[in-house]
């Protein structure tokens, strides 16, 4: 993800338009992620000026949710939040001779090139659908493709749900109407995108919010048994990402101790629960701290920029340090291991301890010397602890300077990752496993290498706190391997040049001969590791970038021919500037409640492909993908309802049918990450969101085929319920039809097989839901609620080419459809 921060630039003034008063007020800084798709809002440096609270609650379907829709209210935009880079030069005025309905119109006029957009926000019921309207006046310059003359929309969390149709002539009162369903969860911004680098007048008049009736009759579908494509629906597209972010690689791995290098932490730069995000476990003093004294020492620290230095004078006193917060299971040995120093003739010892008990006995880790020297001790936990504490202390009297301090269960996979975490990952046989995000542009590669006892901790650049660096590069590669799914390595752009990404791709795939392998041997691991995937920068873009494709790609297939080379972010001149060197165009989709907008770039892209890739199988690797990159907050809690799972679920069956252009699809995150994690963990629990749930009946449709799927449904693809998907296996023997009602009320479908299918056999439905009485759209699951939202199976008594099903309310349905062999069911 990237940083891009926006703040109101005069936080305490008030700003003087004519016409109007606004006083701006500060808000806090965010992330936004760039997308390739229109589904993005623009959230660019500019002033936020609000002039009225917006808010709207519109559960009841006969009342108008908007406010002041007709603008006859006696302030000029009251109840419409403006958003504008440039407030100079800006008017807003109640005009009464240029009207459409009632007695006054608004009337906004710039006299410089600028962009304005009003916005109200309203929440409406998940699921139904919904008309707006608005009628649209304009006397605009330089109205262009780049920049549409304006149009009133739909937005939301999940990604924009719609524009207005362009007017034909600007210089009239036209209709706009934008119909749409409500995504989860439920929050809506009704937008006046007045101007785009637009200079003039433009008036709104009569925007109207109102409910779409619709019946709830059996839809009739019929299920061809026409490929959709050439390429089987790749396990790749279920592919998982990891970055150095937050909390999101401590969750995964067995290593407890907090702040192992004694280093002074930044604070993180953002939150989800800021309360809780991170974990407050502290050393502290202990002992005799009475007569001891305790300081951080920045003169020769073993790791890092300082060490922990405890000076004891008394001789037949113990003092030390201790840290709360450990799991510990009975029976388990925990592997100790720090570093140290010390002046005088001192015993140091750990243990573990809790509840009023001795947990693992005191265990000698010898004396000290002048030189930093590693220890490293078992300590066997005899019963269990949710809460326990780690003590190291020595005897006086003497010096002792502590560093690099871990403890991590020998059981640990790989020695290092949670059994648990592994296990859960594994089980959603991802395909392909990215290491990348936006701190990769901010360190170098050389900095994750080595040994973890060495590697210092390295600053969270832009997100804030510091990662131990017990997870780099090596580690990564390890476990994306011992789970069967292919490392992705996203490499730096920024300073750097096509040598120093050869050199990277030289130290993990070339022989132990070679300069960089030599090192890698020497680093612990002799054989290459053959890494397929590489990505050139994340998140850039831009012409410098693009002209310098063709020479990083060069460079590093001159080490290994074999590699396959992705972008980052894709611009039109992308692939024609990389003359042939790339494989893989690579967006990055954070809208993905926007169908329209992301089918669009996906055109888009293929359009792109077809000009300028010389023929070449060029294909799209969407690394990173979610419905938000850049919701911080509290409303970053949407992430993890099912209603999230659901939109998630609707993207999926888009890239099904494009499978001949997307082979590779990393969703963001994988753990934690403020909330965008699949799973989620703390010491020695986890549980999974919904979107994990999703992810693992996707990837059943992996080596299958997306067929063509007629309805009789009325309304557009986007807002038909359920959102239909077919998958049809290589052996033709399995079709699977993916169903997503992200209504309040149950659907039903008459499904027909094409005979070419032939009859259903025998069949299993899989139902991702709400498995509480009250189906809740908005329903998560938590450490003391793991089970609220799970997959409910069953075994249907399903037979013959025609059948019908209800698809509840607010769930994601499998249905797996064992055809019986007949000389008509071979896939075409």
């Amino acid at each position: 993800m990237w940083l891009q921060a926006r703040q109101t630039q005069h936080p305490d003034t008030t700003l003087d338009i004519p016409f109007m008063n606004f006083t701006s007020s500060r808000k806090n800084d965010f992330y936004s992620c760039p997308v390739r798709s229109r589904a993005a809002r623009s959230q660019s440096g500019g002033l936020l000026l609000i002039l009225a609270s917006t808010i709207c609650l519109a559960g009841s379907t006969s009342s108008q949710p908007l406010r002041n829709g007709g603008f006859e209210a006696a302030a000029t935009a009251e109840s419409w939040e403006i958003e504008a880079p440039d407030p100079k030069g800006l008017s807003f005025t109640l005009d009464n001779a240029n009207v459409k309905e009632g007695s006054q119109a608004l009337m906004v006029a710039a006299d410089r090139l600028t962009a304005v957009t009003l916005r109200q926000e309203v929440f409406l019921p998940i699921g139904t659908m919904w008309r707006l309207t608005g009628w649209v006046k304009a006397e605009v310059a330089n109205s262009t493709a780049s920049a549409p003359a304006p149009r009133i929309g739909i937005e939301a969390q999940a990604g924009d749900q719609g524009l207005g149709q362009l007017p034909s002539k600007s210089d009239e009162w036209q209709q706009q109407t934008v119909v749409f369903r409500v995504p989860s969860p439920g929050r809506i911004n009704v937008a006046l995108n007045a101007f785009r680098n637009q200079a003039g007048k433009v008036w709104f008049d009569d925007i109207r919010l109102e409910r779409v009736p619709e019946t709830l009759e059996k839809q009739s579908v019929t299920i061809q048994s026409t490929r959709l494509s050439k390429h089987p629906i790749d396990l790749k597209q279920g592919g998982q990402f990891i970055e150095l972010l937050c909390d999101l690689i401590p969750s995964m791995i067995a290593q407890q101790v907090e702040s192992t290098s004694f280093e002074e932490e930044p604070q993180w730069n953002q939150a989800y629960k800021r309360e809780i995000d991170k974990p407050y476990r502290p050393w502290y003093p202990d002992g005799a701290v009475h007569v001891a004294k305790y300081s951080f020492d920045t003169n020769n620290p073993f790791n890092g920029k300082r060490s922990q230095k405890i000076e004891l004078p008394l001789a037949n006193t113990w003092a030390g340090i201790s840290q709360d917060g450990f799991y510990l299971e009975s029976g388990h040995s925990y592997r100790l291991k720090l570093h140290m120093r010390s002046e005088g003739d001192i015993r140091v010892r750990a243990s573990l301890h809790g509840d009023g008990v001795v947990i693992a006995p005191a265990v000698s880790l010898g004396g000290g010397s002048k030189e930093w020297r590693a220890a490293e001790v078992l300590l066997t936990a005899g019963r269990s602890a949710q809460n326990a504490t780690l003590t190291i202390e020595f005897e006086g009297p003497g010096t002792l300077w502590l560093d690099r301090v871990y403890l991590i269960d020998t059981e640990a996979v790989l020695g290092l990752w949670r059994p648990d975490i592994v296990k859960a990952l594994k089980a959603m046989n991802p395909g392909i496993v990215r290491f990348g995000g936006t701190t990769v542009e901010f360190l170098d590669w050389t900095e994750l290498i080595g040994s973890w006892d060495a590697r210092p901790p390295i600053p969270d650049e832009p997100w804030g706190g510091l990662q131990e660096n017990f997870v780099g590069l090596e580690e990564f590669i390890q476990l994306a391997q011992f789970i069967g799914a292919e490392p992705m390595i996203c490499l730096r752009w920024t300073g750097k040049t096509p040598e120093d990404a050869a050199q990277e791709v030289e130290y993990f795939n070339g022989g132990a001969e070679t300069k960089w392998g030599a090192l890698r041997a020497a680093n612990g691991h002799r054989e290459p590791y053959h890494i397929k995937y590489w990505q050139i920068g994340n998140e850039v873009s831009g012409t410098e970038y693009d002209a310098s494709l063709k020479a990083f790609g060069e460079a590093m297939h001159r080490v290994d021919p074999s590699v396959k080379i992705l972008s980052s972010f894709p611009s039109a001149d992308t692939l024609h500037m990389a003359a042939g060197t790339l494989d893989y165009l690579c967006p990055h989709h954070y809208s993905v409640g926007d169908l329209n907008g992301t089918e669009d770039d996906l055109k888009r892209l293929q359009a792109e492909i077809d000009r300028d890739g010389q023929g070449k199988n060029v294909r799209v690797a969407i690394t990173e993908w979610n419905t938000t990159g850049g919701e911080f907050g509290l409303t970053r809690g949407m992430l993890l309802t099912l209603g999230n799972a659901l939109s998630l679920s609707r993207y999926q069956n888009l890239m099904h049918r494009y499978s001949d252009l997307v082979e590779i699809a990393n969703r963001s995150n994988l753990v934690d990450s403020f909330g965008s994690g699949v799973i989620d963990s703390g010491p020695g629990w986890l549980y999974f969101t919904p979107a994990y749930y999703s992810q693992i009946l996707y990837q059943k449709a992996a080596g299958s085929f997306s067929v063509k799927i007629d309805s009789d449904g009325s309304p557009s693809t986007y807002l038909q319920e359920p959102d239909l998907d077919a998958a049809l296996s290589a052996d033709g023997k399995i079709l699977r039809i993916y169903a997503v009602n992200s209504t309040g009320a149950p659907r039903k479908v008459t499904f027909h097989l094409d005979p070419q299918l032939g009859s259903v056999s025998g069949s299993q439905d899989s139902v991702l839901k709400d498995l509480s009485l009250n189906s809740d759209s908005e329903a998560m699951n938590s450490r003391d609620q793991p089970n609220r939202v799970g997959i409910e199976v069953q075994q249907p008594h399903l037979r013959g080419s025609e059948f019908e099903w209800d698809f509840v309310p607010f769930s994601m349905t499998l249905l797996e459809l064992n055809l019986a062999p007949t000389k008509h069911a071979s896939p075409n």
